[in-house]
């Protein structure tokens, strides 16, 4: 089924959505008393029980020892869908990319020199990175589907009773839904465009040949020759050959005496002679023997 009749649902859902409210927010964050870097780690890593080392090690992607601005901006998801949607424009989401990069070097790059090493991390400790929930960067990592089953789907969808149709009317259900319809109605519209235009259909889906008597008219192309090789072939052989193979080699030598010695063989009685290895007398081409 296509996902266009699930669409025709979203309209009830919506309304359900504005009678429930937004009552659940942004993501749970754990703890109230435990510092960034403690509630991060728990609701995006799952992770309780770490040190510094193992936080910095984490979050230096491209493990070259220090935190660079773009990687102080992910440990904060600046730059995930969810920060973005509360971000009006691009010039602001700009500036609280460099507001959190700033704050954050300020707080713990000791030299000044816009990087931030294990040294100066373990010497400032956790507790020196700072909060920007209310700017919305709540240090999301993960694709939209995956943030959903991370954080919202275990909180409120983690039993079989709050798993049913009508369960899933919470804003951020809604959101799914419509983003991963809208993706899917995308994939179909891009994966027919593709098979109109392998099948010479117009948008309609219907062959529409241009007069050959228009001006414009695209000359008509011939079909190009086609080809065909046949490998040649010995046949097979006749009736009793084999027979007639195997007493010649009966009045031969042994492989390996006689002047033939270790030769190649080059008959077909010479494959069926005494003490032949056997990679001789593997059929190699048809009517071999």
């Amino acid at each position: 089924m296509k996902i266009h009749s699930g669409l025709t649902v979203l309209g009830g859902l919506f309304a359900l959505v504005s009678a429930h409210g937004d009552e659940h927010g942004g993501h749970g964050h754990g703890d109230s008393n435990a510092n960034y870097a403690q509630r991060h780690m728990a609701s995006e890593h799952h992770i309780d029980a770490f040190n510094p080392s193992t936080f910095f090690q984490l979050h230096d992607l491209d493990r070259n020892g220090i935190l660079d601005r773009g990687e102080i901006e992910a440990i904060y998801g600046v730059h995930h869908v969810y920060s973005k949607r509360k971000t009006p424009t691009e010039e602001a989401q700009a500036a609280k990319a460099k507001q959190v990069a700033d704050a954050v070097l300020a707080a713990m790059d000791t030299n000044g020199d816009g990087f931030i090493t294990m040294e100066e991390f373990l010497a400032k400790g956790l507790d020196a990175l700072p909060d920007f929930s209310s700017l919305g960067a709540e240090g999301h990592h993960y694709d939209v589907e995956s943030e959903f089953f991370l954080h919202h789907e275990e909180m409120y969808h983690n039993t079989p009773e709050t798993q049913t149709d009508e369960s899933y009317n919470h804003p951020e259900d809604i959101r799914l839904i419509v983003n991963i319809s809208l993706t899917h109605e995308e994939i179909e519209r891009v994966e027919e465009e593709r098979e109109r235009k392998y099948e010479g259909l117009a948008d309609d889906g219907i062959h529409k040949a241009v007069p050959s008597g228009e001006p414009n008219a695209d000359p008509e192309l011939k079909p190009n020759p086609k080809y065909t090789y046949t490998r040649a072939s010995k046949g097979d052989p006749a009736p009793g050959q084999h027979d007639e193979w195997k007493r010649d080699a009966e009045g031969k030598e042994a492989w390996g005496q006689g002047d033939g010695g270790y030769k190649r063989p080059k008959e077909a009685s010479d494959r069926l002679r005494k003490n032949v290895p056997y990679k001789y007398k593997f059929k190699r081409n048809w009517g071999d023997f």
